[in-house]
């Protein structure tokens, strides 16, 4: 110990120097090892280059196709047609701008409830102004039940999505009821809707099925609700609103509303038809003065069979089709074949939108 502090100054220049060499080796081997997975990482990069470069085959027999010009163009090409066709399809769907049915952004839960009523009220005036009759015991109350026999209820959230499927509505019913033949009979058993202003979609059948939180008039299952069992609506891709509209009546007056609806040029889909007999107690509501198909009278017949036998044999057909003096008029000589019944029509109705395109960076930002 004296030797060493006699030294001093030696030996603390000798332990500099001894840790300044084992520093030196440390870092020469760190520099070998990133050397040697840098030399590694180039050669996966290189190996790689060389297969893009040499091009993959897709199949056997097939030619290779590499990573050159061409194909780096061809591949962007095939993305702006892929881009082009996406934007083709959602313009498709979306259908035109000036026909879209879009709800209130600035309705309040109070405001609505009051369009809501004024509606209804306006539906059936118009129903009850052109002979459309409802159920006698519960008129319908086109998708709003629990609002309009629940006085002083109104809807809590979604006011913009309620607020377009009364629009959707107010569509749906006038072209129902416009889609009637003059004089031919026409009920609304009612029209309904999904409820998507409540926190869970209610199980058609099960009154409170699921949990609604603090709604508690969420959860009954109300008449003219339901959970649509087939709908277009695709997460992402495809958003829909379901409606359900129910009523009895003749079948021109379905496949009119059906076309009515596909032609209108709305973002309006059809998914499911579904035809049933009426209640006599419906029928007796509508009464049985409707429109019979008919057909021409036994003593028709012959001479409809000898004008066509006048026709081969090159008679001359004015002298075969005319009638003979005093006989009946065509309209006299129908008689009723098969009387047209009454039919139970439900026609379920998607009304479809295309969601909004997220911007870059609003992905799992927190609702405000």
């Amino acid at each position: 110990m004296n030797a060493f502090k006699k030294n001093l100054g030696f030996n603390l220049a000798l332990i500099v120097l001894g840790g300044l060499f084992v520093a030196g080796l440390v870092m020469a081997y760190l520099a070998y090892a990133g050397g040697d997975a840098s030399t590694k990482e180039l050669a996966q990069k290189v190996a790689l280059e060389g297969q893009l470069l040499r091009g993959h085959s897709f199949g056997p027999g097939e030619a290779p196709v590499s990573l050159n010009d061409d194909n780096v163009k061809a591949a962007q090409a095939d993305v702006a047609d892929l881009a082009k066709h996406r934007d083709g399809l959602r313009a498709s769907i979306a259908g035109s701008p000036d026909l879209a049915i879009a709800g209130r952004p600035t309705t309040n839960g109070t405001e609505l409830s009051a369009l809501l009523r004024e509606s209804v009220d306006s539906w059936r005036k118009l129903a009850s102004d052109q002979g459309v009759k409802f159920s006698p015991n519960d008129p319908t109350s086109f998708g709003f039940h629990r609002y309009i026999h629940n006085q002083g209820t109104s809807p809590k959230r979604d006011f913009q999505k309620v607020d377009q499927q009364r629009q959707i509505i107010d569509f749906l019913v006038r072209q129902l009821i416009e889609s009637r033949p003059a004089g031919a009979p026409l009920l609304i058993e009612s029209v309904d809707r999904e409820p998507v202003e409540t926190f869970v979609l209610i199980p058609e059948g099960r009154p409170g099925a699921g949990t609604f939180g603090p709604d508690t008039d969420a959860a009954r299952n109300e008449v003219d609700e339901f959970k649509p069992q087939r709908t277009l609506a695709r997460p992402g891709l495809v958003d829909a609103l379901s409606f359900r509209v129910r009523f009895v009546g003749h079948t021109p007056t379905l496949r009119t509303f059906v076309n009515k609806i596909r032609n209108s040029g709305r973002p309006v889909a059809v998914t499911s038809i579904d035809v049933g007999v009426t209640t006599p107690e419906i029928e007796k509501l509508l009464g049985s003065a409707a429109p019979a198909a008919a057909a021409a009278t036994p003593a028709a017949a012959p001479a409809a069979a000898s004008a066509a036998l006048s026709f081969f044999e090159q008679a001359p057909a004015a002298a075969a089709a005319t009638p003979a003096a005093g006989a009946a008029s065509p309209d006299e000589r129908r008689v009723t074949v098969v009387q047209r019944k009454l039919s139970a029509f439900v026609v379920q109705i998607d009304y479809l939108s295309v969601p909004e395109e997220k911007a870059a960076g609003t992905e799992g930002e927190p609702k405000k």
